[in-house]
């Protein structure tokens, strides 16, 4: 090759003709034609059978084997089969359904730091605190109107004597002790909020939301086929980071950015949209 090289770069005296060539040095240099592989040798004769390599004149061997790739082949392997995990083979109940998302554990501590807000709020006469079945009841009643559309509205409405209201609200629990546990529902320890704040904006529910998104992640088995997107929920309460998009029905709320399984459509994990944290620089582009 080298030789090649040399050769051709003295070649500056070359008339017209010559320039327009090529010239190979035989030692140094194979042609395309010396890789080929002669199709003669790959018929099948009666007497003769079908070799699995063949060698080209440039030393390179041909195999008429197609190869296959042992690592994709170990990467299939590996793949479990998408679906419910599990954790959540013996769901016999709405109950045993929530209970996979929102674990016992999450409602303790929830129940934790709505009684210490209650105790706060309440003087030394009045020591009913919540107790674990109230808040499940308090929880499934806001569930139920969200599923008859009365999230949007007063939910106070619903305690009315009227007969087009759905009476489940009325003999689950009674609206002055919806109303209590509404005014105490709390998602951390308020005494130390403010200070956590400081360097999160989503501090009053971070917690409850990290195991809440550990559940899903034990829920079910995502396939290959995922996506993501984001989803805005409607709320116009006193919120940091509240967002506006004119497109969307519920126009303000809270955005998240949420991974999909794009073939059961289930949520496999799900983070807010918060903005810059207290301190952090605007990114520049």
């Amino acid at each position: 090759m080298n030789n090649w090289i040399e050769e051709d770069s003295e070649s500056d005296d070359f008339n017209d003709e010559q320039s327009g060539s090529e010239t190979e040095n035989d030692e140094s240099q194979t042609s395309d034609a010396d890789d080929e592989i002669d199709l003669e040798d790959l018929k099948l004769t009666e007497d003769s059978t079908r070799k699995s390599s063949y060698t080209s004149k440039s030393g390179m061997i041909w195999s008429s084997i197609p190869s296959t790739s042992s690592k994709i082949k170990s990467f299939s392997d590996n793949i479990e089969k998408s679906g419910p995990t599990k954790s959540t083979e013996n769901i016999a109940s709405i109950e045993d359904a929530f209970i996979c998302l929102i674990s016992e554990k999450i409602m303790q501590k929830i129940l934790i730091y709505s009684n210490m807000e209650y105790d706060r709020n309440t003087g030394l006469d009045e020591k009913e605190e919540i107790t674990m079945m109230e808040l499940k009841a308090f929880i499934g009643l806001l569930l139920l109107a969200g599923l008859l559309g009365r999230s949007k509205g007063n939910l106070r409405s619903l305690w009315r004597t009227s007969p087009l209201e759905c009476p489940i609200f009325k003999a689950t629990i009674s609206k002055s002790r919806f109303d209590k546990i509404m005014s105490c529902l709390r998602f951390d320890d308020k005494r130390t909020r403010e200070e956590r704040k400081q360097a999160d904006k989503f501090a009053a529910i971070r917690e409850i939301w990290s195991d809440f998104q550990g559940k899903l992640k034990t829920c079910y088995t995502p396939g290959l086929d995922l996506t993501i997107d984001k989803q805005l929920l409607g709320f116009r309460e006193k919120c940091p980071f509240p967002q506006f998009i004119p497109k969307k029905p519920d126009k303000y709320g809270l955005k998240f950015w949420l991974c999909v399984d794009a073939e059961s459509y289930c949520v496999l994990n799900a983070f807010p949209y918060i903005g810059r944290q207290p301190g952090q620089e605007k990114q520049k582009h």
